[in-house]
Order: C-alpha cells, then sequence, then structure tokens
C-alpha cells in the first residue's frame, strides 16, 4: 500500500512577464496543495525540501506557481527514502486586460490526472492570484504510534505552605529507548518521544537507556483489525490504553481539547502520556563570585561527609555554579570543594528536613532554615529554603577573591 510518507517539491517557476506594478499578478496562476491525514481530515505538517535553498522545511500546506504556457504538469514529492508524484491538467485562456498591461492568461478546470500517493482530490478547480487551498493530499494514518512528553515539575514553599506547582517540558538524552519487540527505536534528545507498539501483541514493554540508568514502561491495548479507508486496506487499530508498571517518578494520561484522557493512538500523534520528573529538594546551589560578579572556577573534586567518592564522576569542570545534594538523612552536610589550584573550600551546612512534600507522587521532603554550621568568612548563605527552580535559585555564595 502506497504511504505519503515525507515530501520534498519540484515545480516549475515562470515570471509574469508584465513589468508594469499596476499589471501584476494578473494572472491566477497559484496552486496550494493542503496535506491532510484520512480518517480524522486533520492538518499533516510535512517536510518538504525547498529546493532554493536544498533545504528540507516543515509546512501543512504549499503553494506552488503554474506554467501558463502549457496545460499539464507534474508535481514531485520526494523524501529521504521514496519520491511520490501528481500529475495534473488546466486550461489556459489569453484574455486582455488593457492596452497598458497587455493580455493575462487566465487559467481554470484543474484535474488530477493521475498520482501515486494514498489519495488527493481537488477541492478548488481554479487556480488563484493569491493562494488558497485547491489540492488536498491526504495520506494514511499511522496507526501504531505512541507519544511521551517528558516534563519537569516545580513548586514553591515556605516550609510551611505549596504554591505555584507547575511544570515544564524537560528534554531528555537518550542513548538508547528499546522496545520488548525491536532494539533501539529511538536515540536522541527529545522531550517528546514517538514510540512505536507491537500489533501483534496486546502490550508493549519498553526501556529507555541514559548513561547508566535505565527506567521501564509498560502500556496494554485493545487491537481492532479492519478496512476503515479503501486506499489503505486492512489496518490494525490501537484503542483503551492502559498504563501498566513503570519505574519513572510519575506518569499519566495526556488529555485532549475537551481533557479526556488520550486513549487511543492517533494521527496526527497527540501526546499519550505524560512523564513527570520529581523536584530535586536537596540541592544546594552554590553560586562563586568575585567583585561582586559571578566568577568561573575550575574544580577537580566535590566530596562530602556523607560519602567519599568525587561527586564530578566525568572530571574537572569549569562553572560559575554547582548544585550539591545534602543527606536528606541528617541535618547537616560538610562538603569539600577542590579547586584546581590545590585550595579547598570547606562548606559546612546545617537545616531542617520538613515532613512536607511538594506532590503526592514526590516523596522527598522540602528543606528550610539552612545555615553555615560556623561563620566563615567567604561564605554566605542567601536563600535559606531549597527550591528546584529554572533557573535555579542561589542558596549559598562563596567569593573566591
Amino acid at each position: 500500500m502506497k504511504k505519503l510518507g515525507w515530501f520534498a517539491f519540484f515545480v516549475v517557476f515562470f515570471a509574469s512577464c508584465l513589468d508594469d506594478p499596476d499589471c501584476y499578478q494578473l494572472h491566477n496562476d497559484i496552486v496550494g496543495v493542503t496535506f491532510r491525514v484520512m480518517g480524522t481530515g486533520k492538518g499533516d505538517s510535512v517536510l518538504l525540501k525547498n529546493f532554493a535553498t536544498d533545504k528540507f522545511e516543515y509546512g501543512p500546506s504549499y503553494q506552488y506557481i503554474l506554467n501558463y504556457f502549457v496545460e499539464e504538469g507534474v508535481f514531485g514529492f520526494e523524501s529521504k527514502t521514496q519520491t511520490n508524484q501528481l500529475s495534473f491538467g488546466y486550461t489556459v485562456k489569453n484574455q486582455f486586460i488593457s492596452e497598458d498591461c497587455g493580455s493575462a492568461f487566465v487559467l481554470s478546470d484543474l484535474r488530477i490526472l493521475a498520482h501515486d500517493l494514498d489519495s488527493a482530490r481537488v477541492v478548488n478547480s481554479t487556480p488563484s492570484k493569491n493562494g488558497g487551498t485547491n489540492i488536498e493530499i491526504y495520506r494514511c494514518p499511522e496507526t501504531d504510534t505512541l507519544t511521551i512528553d517528558f516534563n519537569q515539575l516545580y513548586a514553591t514553599s515556605n516550609g510551611v505552605t505549596i504554591t505555584n506547582k507547575r511544570s515544564t517540558y524537560k528534554s531528555h538524552q537518550f542513548d538508547e529507548i528499546d522496545a520488548d519487540f525491536s532494539d533501539n527505536v529511538f536515540t536522541g534528545r527529545a522531550a517528546t518521544v514517538k514510540l512505536p507498539v507491537n500489533l501483534a501483541e496486546r502490550a508493549t514493554a519498553f526501556v529507555f537507556k541514559t548513561g547508566g540508568s535505565e527506567e521501564t514502561l509498560t502500556v496494554s491495548y485493545t487491537l481492532t483489525t479492519e478496512e476503515r479507508y479503501k486506499p489503505c486496506g486492512t489496518q490494525t487499530f490501537v484503542t483503551d490504553l492502559i498504563l501498566g508498571e513503570h519505574s519513572f517518578d510519575s506518569v499519566s494520561f495526556g488529555v485532549d481539547n475537551l481533557d479526556e484522557p488520550v486513549t487511543d493512538l492517533q494521527d496526527p500523534q497527540i501526546s499519550n502520556l505524560r512523564v513527570f520528573d520529581c523536584p530535586k529538594t536537596n540541592l544546594v546551589q552554590v553560586a562563586f563570585k568575585s567583585n561582586n560578579a559571578a566568577k568561573a572556577v575550575t574544580i577537580e573534586s566535590i566530596t562530602a561527609d556523607y560519602f567519599t567518592d568525587n561527586l564530578l564522576t566525568d572530571g574537572p569542570i569549569t562553572s560559575t555554579t554547582v548544585a550539591l545534594p545534602v543527606n536528606m538523612g541528617a541535618n547537616a552536610s560538610t562538603f569539600y570543594i577542590q579547586y584546581n589550584d590545590g585550595t579547598i573550600d570547606t562548606l559546612a551546612l546545617q537545616y531542617t528536613v520538613t515532613g512536607l512534600q511538594l506532590y503526592d507522587a514526590c516523596p522527598d521532603p522540602v528543606i528550610i532554615q539552612l545555615r553555615e554550621s560556623s561563620d566563615v568568612a567567604n561564605i554566605n548563605v542567601v536563600q535559606a529554603t531549597l527550591q528546584y527552580q529554572n533557573p535555579p535559585v542561589t542558596n549559598v555564595e562563596i567569593i573566591v577573591d
């Protein structure tokens, strides 16, 4: 069965031979092509190669200029893996306008002669001067694509109350995402991933690999095999999605514009699942300063009284800030920051671990009353509550003059 896929276009361009500005655009030689998905009829953003720039560009519709010296043409839609074509015909008549402008070409009766696309139809047979949709191209829906959005949770707290709960999309680097029926179904950095489910089974398990860590997620669903759209033949559709076991902090269903859970795999895709990362409530944001300005320092190692390994697992860093995790199992932590010149700053902190959680799904408590264990001249606590925000809030300043 043919599939539209991603496209590029080629169209023959002929400029108007009428140079007088008053006579410009007398020819109705513009044809608009809009891409849609069969079934829903929703617009489809496709990737077309712009031959003027030799780059691929996304768009839901495109305009082409016809050659009014002939009465047939071909649009070539080229992807990285295939090429589709649509041939069309039209009628051209020469119409006298005025002594100054001469004649204009009037185009009409636009019709499709042949194509190897999933489906195409003419919705307006008269080309225009300013654009609009003349041809709609439909592709068969993809029925196996699960869409997952990744989000970071935030909130503000004074240790007693919680306010300003919110979330933002969060991009993740995935070394590899595997499905139980196919390895490496996705690699790269993204805040939204589109993953294939197994249409031969009623469940699919995924493993998300980043660095040395792994997260897992399983979904089950109902499969229905039928011919809904004649050009597409028999297809298998996925409905009644059920979230199974997972190891993420929190996962919920995405919702549509009626706030209903999206439990069917749709095309164009909208979020089926939303993965949330809990705020890291134990991070102390340390800023390095010199002469009241941010100062980049090179740090060789960071250790603490409750862990002996170097926190900088990837080696030395040069930065104006660093985030340090305090020990939630105690009310004090001491860090040893060694710089590239061999000097060491000792950051000894005390704090209160409350019983307050920012979210029900996030067990880490709010930490307040951050303070130095003993007063050190070049160290200053400027924010006594640890709050995970973007951009981060500085809790401690270290003067490195």
